[in-house]
């Protein structure tokens, strides 16, 4: 389900407003796809923490894209919601254009190193690898997830 909701700094309604306009409606259509055994991921990026309640009761399957741009800090999330609700994302699109090998890589070893307490991670960035971006760093961060990114 992509459909943003957030900018960086704060959702794009107030919190009353989301819970009013957007959260019925958006826990309705998920309950509609899971009885038909469907799975859902529920896609924003930016500053989801205000609305993070109404998200999680949605009971969508999956949160993506837990956006570090918009202040979301995985050790954070996963300790407020990696018990409910399967997390995907948070290395740092913007470094991976960007930022510095060692910057986007850090941003890579931090979201793997919190996402994958316990069980309930995917390995992902933080919104699209989009058309321009080096192949070569994202080739290196599946290398990366390849060499640091399994479970024990």
């Amino acid at each position: 389900m992509c459909a943003d909701c957030c900018f960086n700094r704060d959702p794009f309604l107030r919190l009353e407003q989301f819970h009013e306009l957007v959260f019925p409606y958006l826990r309705t259509t998920i309950a509609a796809l899971r009885k038909l055994d469907m799975y859902v991921i529920k896609n924003t990026d930016g500053n989801i923490l205000p609305i993070l309640d109404d998200l999680l009761a949605s009971n969508s399957h999956a949160l993506h894209s837990l956006d570090p741009q918009g202040g979301i800090d995985m050790a954070d999330i996963k300790a407020r919601a990696g018990n409910q609700v399967c997390l995907i994302g948070n290395v740092n699109c913007g470094l991976l254009d960007t930022g510095s090998d060692e910057e986007y890589l850090a941003s890579a070893r931090y979201a793997l190193r919190h996402g994958m307490l316990d069980f309930g991670y995917i390995f992902s960035t933080s919104n699209c690898v989009y058309t321009g971006m080096r192949l070569s760093r994202y080739e290196r961060l599946l290398e990366l997830l390849r060499t640091e990114g399994r479970y024990g």
